[in-house]
């Protein structure tokens, strides 16, 4: 951790904040069952009492843990040099120690309560196939130049080449895992079995989750799908995916393949934005989505519904505030990463800033609520 007056370096990003886009604050508290209210404040701090946790209903613990995190099976990790997968990282966030890809032994000071792992639903579970040499990716020229860049330790600059490729629409057909594949339907069906075994209730949340990883011409936005559910409801689907045409990067075809599985099976999933300082002025459109379309009535709702959480700060920087935004805020400059998008393909211009970050994204949802009700 580096220490500074205004600078601190976290890798794990369970920092959130509410994302009140549109949805007004009364009903934000209505909808919270532990919030204290004056009359419950009244009714437990009035009058002196023998036992001073009495009455209290509402929740005073904190729960620590992280909602986005991936295993060698996602491909960008796993071709950085990821070599453990859901089962490691759940046995990790329980207490126990592991060995790291460096060789190196870690471990937590303390376990964490819950975790999700969040590999990425496009291709998931291709990078540990061609790791591995798998024949039928190697007989391609991309799967045999990436495989052999790995091996020769180039694997950084094999993965920014893939990232780069995927960030514009161009990876190769011939090396995607689509979700009716045999290699994509084992790695989620692995990665919620991982999560079962894993899950200890009262005493660690093993939850199941997936990256949705959209990117339009290099624009960040990125969801982390968390599921309310075991494994029962969810086998019964895979993830969705960015690529046409079993996937969209829009997000609102998340939502509405959300709605599907909500329908379908009786469970519940929610998504959390992250790195909108990435989007370069996408993540929190006010008048228009980057389709064209405007932004109305039942685009708010709907996000509201899905999107109740927002991942305000991780390792690609922060995406709360800005010193550009918020002048007179001397923390406002943490950790800012404000140069272009996540392929750094089209540079950060001023004008982009206030569609990214969550306090500017509260400020225009007041002004949405006004206008649109």
């Amino acid at each position: 951790m580096k220490k500074g007056p205004h600078k601190m370096k976290s890798t794990t990003s369970f920092v959130l904040t509410t994302l009140a886009l549109c949805l007004p604050l009364p009903t934000l508290m209505a909808q919270d069952s532990g919030t204290l209210t004056p009359e419950k404040a009244k009714l437990i701090q009035g009058t002196k009492q023998y036992s001073p946790y009495a009455n209290r209903n509402f929740p005073t613990r904190p729960l620590f843990g992280d909602t986005h995190l991936h295993t060698a099976m996602s491909l960008d990790a796993g071709v950085f040099g990821a070599n453990l997968m859901p089962r490691d990282a759940y046995r990790f966030a329980r207490g126990a120690q592991v060995t790291s890809n460096s060789g190196q032994p870690v471990k937590l000071s303390r376990p964490l309560d819950f975790l999700v792992v969040t590999d990425h639903s496009d291709n998931m579970g291709w990078v540990t196939d061609l790791k591995a040499g798998k024949p039928e990716l190697l007989a391609d020229k991309w799967g045999k130049k990436w495989y052999g860049m790995i091996q020769e330790g180039q694997g950084n600059a094999a993965a920014l080449e893939m990232i780069g490729l995927f960030s514009q629409g161009n990876f190769p057909d011939s090396q995607m895992y689509a979700p009716d594949t045999s290699g994509y339907r084992h790695a989620w069906e692995d990665t919620i079995a991982a999560a079962e075994e894993y899950n200890d209730p009262g005493r660690f949340s093993a939850i199941i989750g997936f990256e949705w990883t959209s990117l339009v011409k290099g624009g960040n936005m990125h969801r982390n799908v968390i599921f309310r559910d075991n494994a029962n409801r969810a086998l019964q689907t895979v993830p969705y995916t960015t690529v046409p045409p079993q996937g969209s990067p829009n997000p609102v075809d998340l939502w509405k393949w959300m709605a599907a599985y909500e329908a379908k099976t009786g469970g519940r999933v929610l998504a959390i934005p992250h790195n909108g300082n990435l989007a370069n002025g996408i993540m929190f459109p006010v008048e228009r989505a980057y389709t064209g379309k405007a932004i109305d009535k039942n685009y708010v709702q709907e996000r509201a519904k899905w999107e109740r959480l927002y991942e305000a700060t991780q390792t690609k920087g922060d995406s709360e505030a800005h010193p550009y935004l918020s002048p007179n805020d001397e923390f406002a400059d943490f950790e800012t990463w404000d140069k272009a998008n996540l392929d750094a393909s089209q540079a950060k211009t001023k004008e982009m800033l206030e569609f990214e970050y969550a306090r500017s994204a509260l400020k225009n949802g007041l002004a949405l609520e006004a206008k649109l009700g």
